[in-house]
């Protein structure tokens, strides 16, 4: 199937980064990946995903994505197709899914993980309390 004259294979690459940056969209329909840093890193190089929902990827269907069902080749077929049709949308997705890029960097992560510690502890001392009193 790599014999396909629309399929050029790159063989093993270290400018993927460059690749990304050079590329409309990703596709990555795993059966199981749980959260694929890929994904993450191909929005941020201005990719749009075209996944399944096993992906665990920070996106959301028709907004700033396209995700599939699992093993639906016929879905995962109509949204290559849709963006090859219809490049409006595909800068769409592009323009939204960059807009919010910055929500899923480690440094946004590390903030959200920072306010979810603030709100832990201060709830602390009113478990201490009530355990106190018993």
């Amino acid at each position: 199937m790599l014999s396909h004259p629309s399929i050029k294979v790159l063989g093993h690459r270290t400018d993927v980064a460059e690749l990304m940056r050079n590329s409309d969209i990703l596709i990555l329909p795993t059966i199981e990946e749980g959260s694929a840093l890929v994904t993450s890193e191909a929005r941020g190089s201005g990719c749009v995903l075209l996944v399944s929902e096993a992906a665990g990827a920070l996106c959301e269907h028709m907004e700033n994505a396209l995700v599939h069902k699992v093993g639906d080749l016929q879905e995962l077929t109509s949204h290559i197709n849709l963006l090859d049709q219809d490049r409006s949308l595909l800068n769409k997705l592009r323009t939204a899914s960059l807009k919010t890029v910055d929500q899923i960097t480690w440094s946004a992560a590390g903030d959200r993980l920072h306010r979810i510690y603030l709100e832990a502890l201060t709830k602390v001392p009113l478990a201490l309390e009530s355990a106190e009193t018993f």
